[in-house]
């Protein structure tokens, strides 16, 4: 038995009307689970879930009306149409349930990493599922809830949020500390550098590029920085690269790096030991890599990602489309022991860091920046000159000068005074051949921004 979990947090479960603790032990089994026990498991789930929405969804009465329920395998899925953001937003009432209470309904908004933030519902009582595989997963990288966990990810913004006494209290309780990378400038990471060592936690769970920044300074201020205490970097939210991962491993330790593949919407897979692909919280979701043809793909054949959840009763994602690319993985044992399915890649959640002379920002902040932005239907921000940022805003209903304002004032503040800020407004925003918008691009290196921030002092100074 573990004390803070079986005894500690399961305390607070009851307390809060949660099940969290209930469902991690019922995952910890099921991640062994034979391919049949978890396709029978995943098909009694799914049916549930569209007998639900068919008769208490006033979108999927009608966009079920002619689908035959029970479904009879797993493959008759591809018989169900897919929902995206647009149709989400379209459709915002008809997708809720009617027959639930309003209690069960938690809003939220999705990241907007595509430059598209849409409002959702997550189901109370699924939300103990999906919160279950993310402490699943923390298990697969070597550590385990209730061990101290520094969480590098969120605005700059949330610092202050996360100093207010309540937060203080739930963040203590659960061994929890809060580093926002949004706005990274070498005082700040300094600052996380020695509030990090001091509290030694065994975990970082964080942005890839937040990860990497932090690293990068450590690497170039403090090396040879004695951080054994940690046993995993856990990254999430962007595609982790390469080099990012190679020298995150370098600074702490030689295979610390665990990368998670998720989203505000739902936690979808993660690395184990092997860092062999992410295996994926199956038993909870149902992914699919489709064509164009929105059909399977084969192990191997790039496609296109859809997510059903099957514990949202509320506000049903049945097909859904989270805008990102991957390739399914050949079905074959695991040496780490866990049996459920695996995505070999996922590809086109890339965000460019923008590099400045004083200061990175990193994509969480400029989504942070326009995700509650009413008016806007799609951004991007450009950096072509290490002095200049580029916004486009494709305008939507309610855009007008107080958004434009807002979105260009709230785009100087994080840039600086020496940065130039031009705001255009486009009827679209192309979406490049990985399948997912980049809603940040900069083709400004380190190098070209130290070489100009030179420039610029040398011609002060003469």
């Amino acid at each position: 038995m573990n004390l803070y979990q079986d005894v500690f947090f399961r305390a607070m479960d009851t307390l809060r009307g949660r099940r969290t603790i209930e469902r991690l032990h019922f995952l910890r089994r099921s991640q062994h689970w034979t391919p049949h026990e978890l396709a029978q498991w995943q098909l009694d789930r799914l049916n549930d879930l569209l007998a639900q929405a068919k008769a208490n969804s006033p979108y999927y009465a009608k966009a079920l009306a002619h689908i035959a329920l029970p479904l009879k395998a797993l493959s008759d899925i591809e018989q169900l149409p897919v929902l995206d953001k647009p149709i989400i937003r379209a459709n915002f009432e008809g997708l809720q349930c009617t027959n639930l209470p309003r209690s069960r309904f938690v809003q939220n908004r999705t990241g907007g990493s595509t430059g598209e933030p849409t409002i959702y519902f997550w189901d109370k009582r699924g939300m103990d599922w999906n919160r279950g595989s993310v402490y699943r997963s923390a298990e697969w990288a070597g550590t385990a809830l209730g061990e101290r966990t520094a969480q590098m990810s969120g605005s700059i913004h949330d610092r202050t949020e996360s100093q207010k006494l309540q937060n203080r209290i739930v963040y203590f309780l659960q061994r929890y500390r809060d580093f926002p990378v949004g706005t990274l400038t070498d005082e700040i990471l300094e600052t996380y550098f020695q509030e990090i060592c001091a509290y030694k936690p065994t975990a970082i769970w964080g942005y890839a590029s937040g990860a990497n920044a932090f690293a990068e300074y450590i690497e170039r201020e403090h090396p040879g920085a004695d951080l054994r205490f940690l046993k995993a970097i856990i990254t999430s939210s962007e595609t982790l690269r390469d080099d990012q991962r190679e020298r995150i491993n370098r600074v702490f330790g030689s295979t610390v790096v665990h990368d998670n593949y998720g989203s505000r919407e739902m936690y979808i897979g993660a690395e184990c030991s092997q860092h062999d692909g992410y295996h994926l919280h199956a038993d909870v979701l149902y992914v699919e890599v489709v064509d164009e043809h929105n059909r399977a793909c084969k192990p191997g054949e790039r496609g296109r990602i859809l997510l059903t959840d099957l514990s949202n009763h509320a506000f049903p994602f049945i097909r859904y489309e989270i805008g990102d690319v991957g390739i399914m993985a050949e079905p074959k044992p695991c040496p780490c022991g866990v049996t459920l399915p695996k995505l070999a890649k996922v590809e086109g959640r890339i965000a460019d860091l923008i590099t400045l002379s004083d200061r990175v920002l990193t994509a969480p902040n400029l989504t942070l920046q326009f995700i509650n932005l009413g008016g806007v239907n799609g951004f991007q921000v450009r950096q072509d000159a290490p002095n200049r940022l580029d916004l486009y805003i494709v305008p939507g209903e309610g855009y007008g000068p107080a958004v434009r304002a807002y979105a260009l004032n709230a785009l100087r503040l994080i840039a600086g005074p020496t940065v130039n800020v031009a705001l255009h407004e486009v009827d679209d925003i192309a979406v490049p051949e990985s399948g997912k918008r980049r809603f940040v691009i900069s083709t400004v290196t380190p190098a070209q921004v130290r070489a100009y921030a030179l420039e610029q002092q040398q011609a002060g100074s003469a």
